[in-house]
């Protein structure tokens, strides 16, 4: 066997040895680590600012659409953005109006809910004990301390449930109005802020690449925003009428949550379903019937991200599932529930972003699938 390949012709790696024999710079390095630091610390304590910033551009992709078809009729910019967002915003805001009696309901059956999964679990949980001997009796001592402390947390959490819930809906109310002001702006002067950016543009070349960049990236960003609230308001609607069927009460509200929750892939329909199968345990008396509703989410959701997604959005728009829990774990850290639902698309807009860049195709590459 001749190794002459590698032996003989030296220059074949000669350019990876060079690459290696290059010092490394220890000062770029720490730089870059105190820059990235920097920029995550920013993101966390400037989130009340940047939470609407980030909603009211995903936004502008998904209706900005509808506001140039608007213009394309002779209607204003201006007025046409009002309308589109008067409409959405009246929607959204009747149906909070009409759930918010069921979520009521169900926030003040959550310790009820609790008790009766425990009730209807004792036995699989005897026979489980039962099943490790040398264990029994640390489990039993450890059951009446964990029951005792449960008991007095659920009062603890009971009493002051409302009172956080309100501090939430405030915060999450703020943040909507700024969202809203921020996206009529952003679509009644659509292009007028883009086009001064590129006025500060050295080269004419250098302007034309960022404006198709640009454009790729409203274009993919737009189609992907409406595909994905499509499926999941068809999710949402399908996991309403099974729920109904079933006999869980309140259907819509599963369904909506459902539909809401699976923006953030893997963790939101895990949420969802949790909830589900414990407000099963608090309607339902066997657990042959509690079992139903979750198993039929579940599938629902199997057969969604396993066949329906893929096969509408194809390989264009496909993404790592290890940087897609990364992206849902990161933004979630930094914002909450809201980072989680916006994790996916700001996922996404990096990726678009790097597949137009030639010096940042194989970060593309990296974050696809």
């Amino acid at each position: 066997m001749s190794d002459s390949g590698t032996i003989d012709d030296p220059s074949a790696d000669e350019h990876t040895l060079r690459r290696f024999s290059r010092p490394m710079s220890v000062r770029s390095i720490v730089l870059t680590v105190l820059l990235i630091l920097a920029l995550g610390y920013t993101l966390y304590f400037t989130r009340f600012v940047c939470i609407p910033i980030a909603l009211a551009l995903m936004l502008n992709m998904l209706l900005g659409p509808l506001v140039t078809w608007a213009q394309s009729w002779h209607v204003p910019r201006s007025l046409s953005a009002l309308l589109i967002i008067a409409s959405c915003a009246g929607i959204a805001g009747y149906g909070i109006y009409m759930l918010t009696g069921p979520a009521e309901y169900w926030i003040n059956r959550a310790p009820e809910a609790f008790s009766s999964f425990n009730h209807k679990t004792s036995d699989l949980q005897k026979q489980i004990q039962d099943m490790n001997e040398s264990t029994k009796k640390i489990k039993k001592a450890a059951t009446k301390l964990i029951g005792k402390a449960s008991k007095q947390s659920i009062e603890i959490n009971h009493k002051g449930l409302r009172a956080r819930i309100i501090a939430n809906l405030q915060w999450t109310g703020s943040i909507l109005v700024m969202t809203l002001i921020l996206l009529y702006f952003m679509l009644a002067s659509r292009g007028s802020l883009f086009r001064q950016l590129m006025l500060l543009m050295p080269s004419a070349r250098s302007r034309a690449n960022a404006v198709r960049i640009v454009r790729h990236l409203q274009a993919d960003i737009s189609r992907y925003l409406a595909t994905v609230t499509l499926i999941n308001a068809a999710l949402g609607a399908t996991a309403c009428v099974v729920l109904w069927l079933v006999g869980l009460t309140d259907p819509v509200l599963w369904g909506v949550i459902v539909g809401l929750f699976n923006f953030a892939p893997y963790v939101g329909a895990a949420i969802s379903l949790g909830m589900i199968t414990l407000a099963s345990f608090a309607t339902f008396d066997t657990l042959a019937h509690v079992a139903i509703a979750p198993l039929a989410i579940f599938a629902l959701n199997v057969l969604e991200g396993n066949f329906i997604t893929p096969m509408i959005h194809g390989h264009r728009f496909a993404m790592s599932p290890l940087m897609v829990f990364i992206a849902l774990f990161f933004w979630g850290w930094l914002w909450g529930v809201a980072g989680m639902l916006m994790a996916v698309p700001l996922l996404l807009v990096c990726k678009v972003t790097c597949d137009h860049i030639a010096g940042l195709r194989s970060l593309g590459r990296a974050l696809g699938s």
